[in-house]
């Protein structure tokens, strides 16, 4: 199943992002994001994109990109 990348504005964000898709039932991980935008730390989620995005966002995660692996 390919990933998705989800880059976040902090680590912290990115670590309270993965735990809140987890919670969701989402398969998330910690993703180091080489050359991306923000600190460098992303999620790395499988399943339905937009719908781990909406709940990142209406959590108040600040999201900088959104790439496919």
């Amino acid at each position: 199943m390919k990933e998705t990348i989800i880059a976040t504005g902090t680590v912290t964000y990115a670590i309270k992002g993965r735990d809140l898709l987890k919670r969701a039932g989402f398969s998330a991980r910690i993703a180091r994001d080489f050359g991306g935008s923000g600190c460098g730390y992303g999620i790395a989620v499988s399943g339905d994109v937009g719908r781990a995005v909406e709940l990142l966002r209406k959590a108040g995660i600040k999201l900088y990109e959104i790439k496919e692996q």
